[in-house]
């Protein structure tokens, strides 16, 4: 495995698991139906980390802020006009669009 690949995995995972854990009784994992703990956070942090870690940094910076802004508490993004779930909506079709378009093609 190329050791650039692996830095890269590994900021996105750190990302990801700070972003999931930060408001863990009322995140995005909470809000599906899942029970809150740390194994279904785990996964999901490893399970976006290995979806994203071959894209370039734009892409991964973009869900990034998503994830951050679909995981904070309701109030911090009304601030912003738009409920959590949209935020939540436009980072997993970014996420999911690649996997989709490879396979139509």
């Amino acid at each position: 495995m190329d050791v650039q690949l692996l830095i890269r995995w590994g900021l996105v995972f750190s990302v990801f698991i700070t972003t999931f854990s930060m408001n863990i009784e009322d995140n995005l994992i909470a809000r599906i139906g899942v029970q809150e703990s740390y194994l279904c956070i785990l996964i999901v942090a490893i399970t976006c980390s290995a979806l994203l870690a071959k894209h370039n940094l734009y892409l991964i910076a973009t869900i990034t802020m998503f994830s951050l802004n679909a995981n904070m508490p309701a109030d911090f993004s009304l601030n912003f006009g738009f409920d959590r779930d949209y935020y939540a909506g436009i980072m997993l079709a970014m996420v999911l669009q690649p996997i989709v378009a490879r396979t139509f093609d």
